[in-house]
């Protein structure tokens, strides 16, 4: 492995690494209020490595969502990685280690995926894996950490942490919003869909969920233009 790249990745995924260890403080919080055990809180970000994502996984746990219902959101919610790892997979310097392929596959989130895009140049698999190791420790010790810190603070502070999903993708959808309008309206067709099956057909949240997100994607690609999507 070259130092100097394994330097670079560090350096690269430090902003990362703090910027996922506050949101990650939260996301501790929240599995703490929600019953989980230490364990339990810290596997979850250990094996799933994903904010919104696990966000939402938790969300619809405290909803009484079915098991099945929530690994089909998040695996729709996360499908993206698929594609950004494939296109990330392409920039490796050396595509034969197979190491190094699992690896970039594996720890491709948005954030890791955009810096390394950025750099303009194919990158070496000791600069991916230092990077995203940087990242995924800002994540994982966010967690464990956020989880501890609900020994020391009042009860209804960690109660609070349930609202931080409906933070996050408040926010999400402000900064898509300021780009395209029509982002509002796929988000709109989303909340009225999913009120309309949970409230009136009574739908389990889960199932709500799954159809709400299919429905407004397809609607998405009726209303985006293709040059709108790749400017983006």
């Amino acid at each position: 492995m070259d130092k100097s790249d394994i330097r670079m990745g560090i350096h690269d995924g430090f902003p990362i690494f703090l910027g996922y260890f506050t949101t990650a403080l939260a996301f501790g919080l929240l599995t703490r209020s929600s019953g989980f055990t230490f364990v339990e809180g810290l596997l979850t970000s250990l094996t799933n490595y994903a904010g919104s994502g696990q966000f939402l996984m938790m969300n619809l746990y405290n909803g009484g969502a079915f098991m099945l219902e929530i690994v089909l959101s998040v695996f729709f919610i996360n499908a993206r990685y698929i594609f950004m790892s494939a296109s990330l997979n392409q920039r490796l310097k050396d595509r034969k280690s197979i190491a190094g392929r699992f690896f970039t596959g594996a720890g491709t989130v948005d954030e890791v995926f955009a810096v390394a895009s950025f750099k303009g140049e194919k990158v070496s698999y000791s600069y991916v894996l230092s990077l995203t190791a940087t990242s995924y420790a800002g994540w994982v010790s966010g967690t464990a950490i956020g989880y501890l810190a609900g020994n020391i603070l009042p009860e209804i502070v960690q109660s609070a942490a349930v609202i931080t999903i409906y933070a996050m993708f408040a926010s999400l959808a402000g900064a898509e919003t300021l780009k395209s309008i029509k982002a509002l309206y796929v988000v709109g067709v989303s909340a009225v869909l999913n009120s309309l099956f949970i409230l009136v057909l009574h739908i389990s949240t889960g199932l709500s969920f799954i159809i709400s997100m299919i429905a407004a994607t397809v609607f998405a690609v009726f209303i985006y233009t293709d040059e709108e999507v790749f400017n983006e």
